[in-house]
């Protein structure tokens, strides 16, 4: 007798009917990632974005809203778009050391020695100008003395900020965590001298105003602030310097200074001399 070959059952049409919603929910998924890495793509080829990058610093306003201009425009030239995050001084450079973002908008190469993980790029972006604040008008306060002047005064500067954290010593030095409440203690004559560094305390300023305070016209420092990578990102580094020599041969840096200055700070000129120098 012939054997027979048992059949397959095809599937009912109930059952294909059940698969169906399934299968065409997974192919919109698919679909729908497609759509949305092509036309992620498609915003990255026609804005020229390749990667993005975070870097940390001084909390909003001041150096921040600087370093956030150049940078930004410095690494646009590279086809990257980053985004700087605001944190407390000693903070923002942890963070960068730790590679929890990819490096440090903006510092004094004194933060070398105890942050190692952090690679300078090698050109300045700014020159950081150390701005001396008193009440007393007949002060007799000199740069050309040196720091050794503060020692027997009580004298004021920010939490984090390593070059003064380095210079500004001993038992009568207040540390403060803003500069609204270095200027309130400078007003009421709790301290002697305050240091900050000038173009950051320019948007307190601007806010509280220069009334019983008075800045020197010399500073008492000058600094070059570095642009620093994670370690991580060390491949990177000769390329965004080869764009920061450009822009300062261009002129592009001290010219996004100078428009900064006048654009959020000329209501300050004249009781700022500091800042009519740098006009």
């Amino acid at each position: 007798m012939p054997q027979t070959v048992p059949l397959i059952a095809a599937p009912s049409r109930r059952t294909a009917l059940r698969r169906f919603p399934a299968i065409m929910l997974t192919a919109l998924i698919l679909s729908g990632l497609v759509l949305l890495l092509s036309a992620h793509r498609a915003w990255a080829e026609r804005h020229g974005i390749e990667h993005r990058l975070v870097f940390s610093t001084f909390p909003a306003g001041g150096l921040h809203d600087l370093f956030d201009h150049i940078l930004s425009e410095a690494y646009a030239r590279l086809g990257y778009e980053i985004e700087l995050q605001g944190y407390p001084a000693e903070r923002a450079l942890l963070l960068a050391n730790d590679g929890l973002v990819d490096g440090e908008a903006g510092r004094v190469s004194v933060v070398e020695k105890s942050y190692p993980n952090l690679i300078r790029v090698p050109t300045p972006i700014y020159i950081n100008r150390i701005a001396i604040l008193t009440t007393d008008k007949d002060t007799d306060i000199d740069p050309a003395k040196g720091w050794g002047q503060f020692a027997n005064r009580r004298t004021c500067i920010r939490n984090g900020y390593k070059f003064l954290e380095s210079r500004v010593k001993g038992e009568n030095r207040h540390m403060v965590s803003s500069y609204e409440k270095m200027i309130g203690l400078l007003r009421n004559k709790r301290v002697e001298v305050c240091f900050a560094e000038f173009f950051d305390i320019l948007p307190a300023l601007g806010k509280v105003g220069m009334g019983g305070v008075r800045m020197l016209c010399e500073p008492m420092a000058v600094n070059p602030m570095y642009h620093y990578l994670n370690k991580r990102h060390a491949d990177l580094v000769p390329r965004i310097d080869a764009v920061l020599r450009d822009m300062a041969a261009e002129g592009r840096l001290k010219e996004i200074e100078l428009h900064m200055m006048q654009v959020h700070y000329s209501k300050l000129a004249g009781s700022c001399p500091l800042l009519d120098s740098t006009q």
